[in-house]
């Protein structure tokens, strides 16, 4: 199983990643991450996707996330993906 990390997770686009990647054989969502002070920070990812609870709660920290994943997948804006490299 390939674990899967999503920043930009509550977004139009990462919701679709996260659908796609609960859908695939052998990927696993392991972690959902948002910018500081999202209003859904702590809420189910898959829920928020709309594939329904995947216990998985998107988080504003990147590198707690990170831990749990093989890979990231990275749906924010250039700037923000410059800033966490």
């Amino acid at each position: 199983m390939i674990n899967i990390c999503v920043t930009g997770a509550a977004g139009r686009m990462g919701g679709r990643i996260i659908t796609a990647v609960n859908e695939a054989d052998g990927l696993q969502l392991a972690g959902a991450v948002e910018r500081d002070g999202h209003p859904q920070i702590g809420e189910d990812a898959g829920v928020i996707a709309g594939v329904g609870a995947l216990n998985i709660a998107i988080s504003d920290n990147l590198e707690q996330a990170m831990q749990s994943c093989d890979v990231l997948i990275d749906f924010t804006f250039p700037e923000v993906t410059l800033a966490n490299a």
